[in-house]
């Protein structure tokens, strides 16, 4: 079967899950109680009725119910979770309501990118011939990526040593929201910089090797693109290079030792192109950057970008009546504010998004 090609106009997992199985629903129940005692908490307590164990480090986003349709068997892909390995994509030639803007180009210009469906058997962390790559119908539709990649996200990708599609969609759009922060505070977005402000976390079960999150270092700049991003895994394709601009995009130029052992030129990817096991070799702390480790530029960067959110006017909640609503000891009720990435991201021009940074 050829590919189909697209015309331009966390928790759940079944380790036994397979061809010819019904599909198995994983549910979860979150029930929020406030407690109040000689002080507010709030107390969640997560009730999981699963089918499995599953192991999660240290995890944000929030448990999603989805559908197995069929565990595929690629001894390649051992070290993948089974969710990965068990969702087909199920984006159908024909539909309309596929997201097909990969690139921002003049019309009747040149065709740069190109979009194909995976065929039967191929999945999100499948390998594909001629450079081709998976992402999220989500990463363009939603969080307004285009091809190519900046040089921050192929930099990330680069140190991460991750496909695009291995990180979990909030975590590419907290890769647009920086770069967007940067330009309007002028600021350099370099890659020590991105991983001072944030660090990794990992969807593990039994030893196999799911999405990979960010969440922040320490203090909190921004706030998740949404809480909940449902039904992205399933809507997936395979982007392509159509031209020399866009390749050269993927790829760069490196002396190797030849057989004679002199150095020759060997094409090599800037990222990785497919889901890979490599970034799994390092433990979370490795991917951290310290103050120390910036340079003087980045740390006049970093303090800059705490200094700005850390300017916002808190939230206050008011009552029903219109006053200022208080907590238990009589004090004005109020929360942090940070950079609310959904609202940056759906704005469409520059002086939009300026105009929504600067009410902050």
């Amino acid at each position: 079967m050829s590919p189909c090609l697209l015309v331009c106009s966390n928790l759940s997992y079944d380790e036994g899950f397979g061809r010819g199985q019904r599909p198995r629903h994983f549910n979860a129940l979150s029930l929020e109680l406030w407690w109040k005692g000689g002080f507010d908490r709030i107390c969640r307590i997560h009730f999981l009725s699963l089918l499995f164990r599953c192991v999660m480090a240290d995890i944000e986003e929030p448990i999603e119910e989805n559908r197995l349709v069929d565990t595929i068997t690629d001894p390649a892909l051992s070290w993948v979770a089974p969710e990965p390995q068990g969702i087909a994509s199920s984006l159908e030639r024909g539909d309309g309501n596929i997201f097909s803007i990969f690139e921002e180009r003049a019309e009747g210009g040149p065709v740069h990118w190109e979009a194909y469906l995976p065929v039967e058997g191929k999945r999100v962390c499948s390998p594909f011939s001629d450079s081709g790559f998976t992402m999220y119908e989500f990463a363009f539709k939603e969080l307004g990526f285009r091809m190519p990649f900046s040089d921050l996200a192929i930099g990330i990708f680069d140190r991460l040593n991750l496909a695009p599609s291995q990180l979990h969609p909030n975590s590419l759009a907290f890769i647009r929201a920086f770069e967007i922060l940067c330009e309007h505070l002028e600021v350099e977005p370099t890659v020590p910089l991105f991983f001072r402000i944030f660090k990794i976390q990992r969807q593990t079960f039994r030893g196999r090797q799911g999405w990979v999150s960010l969440k922040h270092q320490q203090g909190k700049i921004f706030r998740m693109f949404v809480d909940s991003v449902r039904g992205f895994k399933e809507r997936y394709y395979v982007i392509k290079p159509m031209s020399p601009e866009a390749r050269q995009s993927l790829y760069k130029v490196v002396a190797v030792l030849g057989e004679e052992g002199k150095p020759v030129p060997r094409e090599v990817p800037r990222f990785p192109l497919s889901w890979t096991d490599k970034h799994f070799a390092l433990p979370t702390d490795a991917y951290i950057v310290r103050d120390e480790n910036l340079s003087p530029t980045e740390r006049a960067g970093f303090e800059r970008i705490r200094s700005y959110v850390a300017g916002f006017e808190p939230v206050r909640y008011m009552t029903k009546a219109g006053v200022p609503a208080k907590d238990e000891f009589g004090n004005p009720r109020v929360e942090p504010r940070f950079v609310n990435t959904k609202s940056l991201l759906e704005c469409t021009s520059r002086d939009a998004r300026k105009d929504l940074l600067g009410i902050f």
